[in-house]
């Protein structure tokens, strides 16, 4: 039987993943993982930072921020993504962070699969259109707060009290015309502090332990099978850490829901059925999660799973063969 990805080639469809959510709440960490499960040579991305319309100087003197609509080239972006749907090339706009400028444009593209990741993939009816999945990264504040600072100082050179009052000049904006964009997705993330205490390592950097909801909307689509065994013998063992998996049904936004809540670190046998299913759908038989020893976090297991959701929704649209 062929495998999924085989089957995405062949067809010559090109198939749009998107990732909403603020600056700093775990986008691109989503969509690296899943890009590294799905594999590379069949994906490329990119950020809807390329498209702001107006440089750092430029919000500045208009008092506009980047989480204003009126700052980003949201009709451009669709028509990229029209472009890059029908298997073309694109000239994609660059913004440069280090110097808050707009930097050219550069080719990208095209692949089977794209994604997209930014503030707005979702604001117009036209946007939500063209993607086909889409999925809403939504941390709590202190966890975006901790995130935001950190990848700023470390990586854009921001000074922390900067990040700081950035945050808080954004969060209005960030309510009225980002926050809202949730409700349409067909999953959201929602990432915590977790509840437990991981283990302090002797050496090397914290353990990264997090309490992962993943609300999604209830699917239309019959489904594969894929088991988590549970094995009470290691459950038992003192040695295990601490983890938690809960399942249970609600209503979000007027859609029906599940929601699946994990945290802590789940030892790496009790995915090992659905890595399984995964690999067996791409095609690859190698290990996909991403582990840190015998162990993964509540955010591997997240990704893994969204993984799953995606190819399952890609065999829908394959069945229904429509692009």
């Amino acid at each position: 039987m062929k495998s999924i990805m085989d089957r995405i080639k062949e067809s010559g469809r090109v198939f749009v993943f998107g990732i909403a959510g603020d600056s700093g709440s775990g986008k691109t960490t989503i969509s690296r993982g899943i890009k590294r499960i799905l594999g590379g040579e069949m994906i490329c991305s990119f950020s809807m930072d390329d498209y702001h319309s107006l440089d750092r100087r430029q919000r500045k003197e208009r008092n506009i921020t980047p989480l204003h609509p009126d700052a980003n080239y949201l009709e451009l972006l669709a028509d990229h993504l029209e472009i890059l749907r029908r298997g073309e090339m694109i000239n994609k706009p660059v913004y440069d962070h280090s110097k808050g400028e707009i930097a050219g444009t550069v080719p990208f593209g095209p692949a089977p699969v794209i994604i997209v990741e930014g503030l707005h993939p979702f604001f117009t009816e036209r946007l939500r259109r063209l993607i086909d999945f889409k999925i809403f990264v939504d941390p709590s504040r202190s966890v975006k707060r901790l995130w935001k600072v950190r990848r700023d100082v470390g990586e854009r050179g921001y000074r922390p009290a900067q990040v700081m009052a950035e945050i808080l000049q954004r969060e209005p904006d960030y309510k009225l015309y980002v926050d809202i964009q949730k409700i349409y997705a067909e999953i959201v993330v929602k990432i915590q502090d977790t509840r437990f205490h991981p283990p302090l390592p002797e050496t090397g950097p914290k353990p990264d332990w997090y309490s992962v909801r993943l609300i999604q909307q209830m699917l239309d689509q019959p489904v594969s099978k894929v088991d988590l065994t549970i094995d009470l013998s290691k459950i038992l063992r003192s040695s295990e850490h601490e983890f938690s998996i809960e399942f249970q049904r609600d209503d979000y936004y007027g859609k029906k829901v599940g929601i699946i809540t994990s945290d802590g670190e789940i030892h790496q046998s009790m995915i090992a059925d659905l890595e399984t299913k995964l690999c067996d759908s791409l095609g690859t038989y190698a290990v996909i999660s991403d582990r840190r020893e015998q162990y993964v976090n509540a955010i591997g297991l997240s990704q893994l799973i969204l993984t799953w959701s995606y190819l399952e929704k890609l065999e829908h649209l394959l069945s229904k063969g429509r692009n």
